[in-house]
């Protein structure tokens, strides 16, 4: 079985400790969506009709969390982060694959991953979604020859955040956190918004302002993209 988890391409740990890891963290990965209510599609539904921001909150702390220590063991020299394994840049495809995800998640109240959880707790909905899900997969892997040609276009290869202005890892990081603001700090303020909380708003003004920021950055990082397109 190949693995691609960052420690164990690198070397420091073997293959066996590595799987070892790997359930520990699917249990607490498991246990911590049960725990804090992701596993109900109500909650996630709620995040696009701006009742709350729990999920956004979620992601956007997994996501720098996991992004300070890629740099604290590259720093260390536990991971060489050059060699860990990025998917290319498949700029159309990504962005309808996205939007058709949203509309989906929107509509059903899940992601796969959250789905699996709902369904351990014996959700319904969950085990009705899961089985769309396995349904999608079937048509996708069975339309594949007819898919292809667009799966595999406008490659931009292997982009990275601090690649783009010629920096290092820590540009990246910055940027991520930029961008985890722009969006916490959005959805705040719409959430006290729809609410009907307009002092609570205010006090995220700042951030949203911050974030703004991180939107300049996105701008700027589009034009640059179409440089890195094939020429034809």
């Amino acid at each position: 079985m190949a693995m691609s988890a960052p420690l164990y391409i690198n070397g420091v740990i073997s293959g066996h400790t590595n799987m070892l890891f790997s359930i520990f963290g699917g249990f607490l990965f498991g246990f911590f969506l049960e725990a804090t209510g992701f596993a109900s599609a109500k909650n996630i539904t709620d995040e696009f009709y701006f009742r709350n921001n729990r999920v956004i909150q979620m992601m956007v702390s997994a996501i720098i969390t996991s992004t300070f220590w890629f740099l604290v063991f590259g720093s260390l020299g536990l991971i060489q982060i050059p060699n860990i394994w990025t998917p290319n840049l498949y700029l159309w495809p990504y962005i309808f694959g996205g939007l058709l995800f949203g509309v989906g998640m929107a509509m059903s109240g899940y992601c796969p991953g959250t789905s699996v959880a709902a369904i351990a707790s014996g959700k319904k909905d969950a085990m009705v979604f899961g089985l769309g899900m396995l349904v999608g997969m079937a048509i996708f892997i069975f339309g594949f020859p007819f898919e292809k040609d667009f799966y595999v276009s406008s490659d931009l290869g292997q982009v990275y955040w601090h690649t783009l202005f010629n920096a290092n890892t820590v540009v990246s990081f910055i940027i991520t956190i930029l961008i985890g603001g722009f969006f916490i700090g959005f959805m705040q303020y719409m959430v006290s918004y729809v609410n009907k909380n307009r002092t609570e708003s205010k006090e995220y003004s700042m951030q949203y302002v911050v974030g703004v920021l991180a939107l300049i950055f996105v701008i700027l990082v589009t034009v640059l993209l179409k440089t890195l397109l094939p020429a034809s």
